[in-house]
């Protein structure tokens, strides 16, 4: 990670680090939450299909 390696070298901030790395972090995991919010869509979608092709009548 480009991160940890900057903070390897001589002379580096760590405050820095940590607050880069925070930022990142929290970029991911709001990320994350937004992929958790179109999976549960999805899911709903599924299941509302099912739903629909359990009361569709066969001719």
């Amino acid at each position: 990670m480009k991160l940890l390696a900057e903070v390897d070298q001589p002379g580096s901030l760590i405050d820095n680090y940590v607050t880069q790395l925070s930022f990142v972090l929290s970029r991911k995991a709001a990320g994350l939450v937004s992929l958790q919010a179109r999976l549960a869509r999805f899911q709903h979608r599924l299941k509302e299909q099912e739903i629909l092709s359990r009361k569709r009548v066969p001719r």
